[in-house]
This record gives C-alpha cells, structure tokens and sequence, in this order.
C-alpha cells in the first residue's frame, strides 16, 4: 500500500513521513515528488501554486490512498472546496502539530472537512500521539474503499 501525502510548505509531510518510518525526526525540505518506501511525498510548493497541481494529480495514481495534510497551528487554507473529489482515490485528512501549544484543531479539522475529508486524523509526529490510529485506520479505509468500488477494480489492483 502506498500513501501520498499532500499539503503546504511546512506542515509536516516529511516529519510525519519520518515518524511512520521510525526514522530520526529532522527538517529536511522536500525539493521534488520523492518515493519515501511505502510514501510518497510531495513539495508542498505544488499544493501552493496550482501550475503544479497537475503534477499532483498524475503521481496520485501511484497511490492507494491520499493524505491531506493540514498544518493545526496555522490560519492558512489551502485545500480548495472538495478537493477531495479531484483523486479517484480514498482521501483522508491528516492534522498535524497537535502538540503545539498554538494548535487550533477545531480550525483545522473546518479546513479538511471543507476540502471533502470524511476521515481526519490528528497527530503529532514528535510526541507520536494519533500516529497509530492514524496507522489503523488507513487499513480499514481503504478496504472499505475496495469494498465500495469493486466493480470497478480487478481483484488484485491493491495487492
């Protein structure tokens, strides 16, 4: 299974990335679409200038599930209304930063929701709080994904 995640500059893609990896958590700015193991990670530069948002739509098909993420301490908005819709994919929502003292959940989760996110998950990459749910989760999504679409998919596509 394979996980894109998709967000701002910033808001913690390749920290989370890291985290679920079981990696040594350190800045590392993510320059172009990288294939993390099982992740795929993406500039957060192509979320914020819609010129690359094609880019994004092209390497999704090399995922089975798609990750939103929001930064909770910040008042940005980047996901346009029902974002979501744009990847033939299941599509969840990913609040990070929780642990921050300048965490607004409540604001963050209104963006994800607004972008179509059925699904959110809050978690904190250093603290490691909501990283297994997260993790848990993504399993039972994305096979109640499969279940709701297989008709249209070949027995083996996600294997």
């Amino acid at each position: 299974m394979r996980i894109m995640l998709i967000g701002p500059s910033a808001a913690g893609k390749t920290t989370l990335i890291q985290r679920l990896r079981d990696k040594e958590i350190k800045y590392d700015k993510t320059q172009a679409v990288e294939y993390v193991g099982n992740f795929i990670d993406t500039p957060g530069e192509y979320m914020q200038q819609r010129g690359y948002w094609g880019s994004l739509t092209i390497t999704s098909y090399d995922a089975d599930i798609i990750g939103l993420v929001q930064d909770s301490t910040s008042e940005d908005c980047w996901f346009s209304g029902g974002v979501s819709t744009k990847f033939a994919k299941p599509v969840i929502g990913i609040l990070t930063k929780i642990d921050s003292e300048d965490s607004n959940q409540k604001q963050g989760r209104s963006y994800l929701e607004l972008a179509g996110c059925r699904d959110i998950f809050p978690v904190s990459s250093y603290t490691g709080e909501g990283i297994d749910a997260l993790m848990d989760n993504i399993h039972r999504i994305l096979d109640r994904y499969k279940t709701d679409n297989a008709s249209i998919y070949a027995d083996d596509y996600f294997d």
